[in-house]
């Protein structure tokens, strides 16, 4: 383990091996976030890959939240389960969310425990369907790409299951 705020620390290149790959442990959210937007927009600069991003959205049911809900969530700040009515919340998420195929991804939640898609399991994404109304310019080449819509679904290779 690297504490790179210990006075004895070696200089260290995160440009080069091993720390290029170097994953990050903080209990920090900011510092979590900043890390993987750094980490998105270096892999989308070194490989060509275009940013995708789209506004993070609390729904029930396919629906937007009415005000009244929105209040009581943000009032509630915990995940809850009403009478068959399942709400899954941002969970923090930022107001934007960013990827790109080829992005690392990991599950912060247990989703599927019989498939062994559990918090902490990581995958690659391989692909990103957009909604059909999503209106797209195939005339200039993109670097990002700010979707009205959400996409359909984004496909995941988990590295088990």
């Amino acid at each position: 383990m690297l504490v790179i705020t210990d006075e004895n620390c070696p200089p260290t290149d995160f440009q080069s091996a091993p720390w290029n790959t170097a994953s990050l442990v903080t209990p920090q959210h900011a510092v979590r976030r900043l890390w993987n937007e750094e980490a998105l927009h270096k892999f989308s600069s070194s490989g060509g890959k275009v940013i995708i991003s789209c506004k993070a959205e609390d729904i029930i049911k396919g629906e937007q939240l009415t005000l009244r809900e929105q209040y009581a969530l943000a009032a509630q700040g915990s995940n809850s389960r009403e009478k068959g009515k399942q709400q899954w919340l941002n969970q923090d998420l930022p107001d934007l969310i960013e990827f790109t195929v080829g992005m690392k991804v990991m599950v912060t939640q247990n989703v599927e425990t019989d498939l062994d898609i559990t918090n902490g399991v990581r995958g690659t994404i391989v692909g990103i369907i957009l909604h059909p109304d999503e209106p797209i310019s195939r005339e200039t080449e993109h670097t990002e790409l700010k979707l009205q819509n959400l996409p359909l679904y984004i496909l995941v290779k988990m590295g088990r299951t």
